[in-house]
């Protein structure tokens, strides 16, 4: 089975996460930053209620999907699971958060596409960026992330990954003019959930096969 990562470059209306009061577990995240956190229950939103599009990314890079397309999706593929997102006031809305726990080790250095920008001195796991050619129009840099085979088997047939690499800056606390804010890790997609996002059509995705090597069949 294939995988890819998901680029979302689309607007991105709406606010979640710490903005928004959602509670985080704080176990395994980075002491000093805070990357590596994991929700607590569900997702809260703001904003986001008359979106009509069935997949975007909130202001805090967050992926989001319509009921509608969840729906078709748990038609096809019986092990997919998300969770419903909630209003400020725990009020239940018509999204889910495309979101798992189960992530991937890190990238093999052979890996290729993004850049570093101050990343934690501590955990080194913040501070992604997806490469860029600036320009009339900007040229977004195709990710190659590589892994091995042996990578995948604690999550054997898994619908939903992240990456070990987060994207954006992580601040633990407010100081100075930087409010708190936890870099999210790119999302890694199985192929029949590809599929399933060509065949409705949803604009504004740009997939991008990973590289798995070690296997008996090389770029699974």
């Amino acid at each position: 089975m294939h995988y890819y990562i998901i680029t979302y470059n689309g607007s991105t209306p709406g606010q979640s996460g710490e903005q928004c009061g959602t509670e985080y577990d704080f176990t395994n995240a980075c002491e000093i930053c805070g990357t590596g956190v994991e929700l607590k229950g569900n997702l809260k939103v703001k904003g986001i209620s008359k979106t009509k599009r069935d997949y975007f990314e909130t202001i805090n890079g967050d992926c989001i999907i319509s009921k509608r397309l969840k729906e078709v999706i748990c038609q096809e593929i019986s092990n997919f699971e998300v969770v419903q997102v909630v209003d400020i006031i725990n009020q239940p809305q018509e999204f889910y958060h495309l979101y798992t726990r189960l992530s991937l080790p890190k990238s093999k250095e052979t890996s290729a596409g993004f850049v570093r920008e101050n990343p934690c001195s501590v955990c080194n796991r913040n501070g992604y960026f997806n490469d860029a050619t600036i320009g009339s129009p900007t040229i977004i840099k195709p990710l190659e992330l590589r892994y091995n085979y042996q990578d995948f088997k604690n999550s054997p047939d898994s619908v939903v990954l992240k990456t070990w690499e987060c994207v954006g800056q992580s601040n633990r606390k407010n100081y100075g003019n930087n409010v708190i804010r936890y870099a999210r890790p790119w999302i890694i997609v199985r192929e029949d959930l590809k599929n399933i996002f060509d065949k409705e059509r949803i604009k504004n995705l740009h997939f991008e096969q990973i590289k798995i090597e070690g296997s008996v069949q090389q770029n699974l």
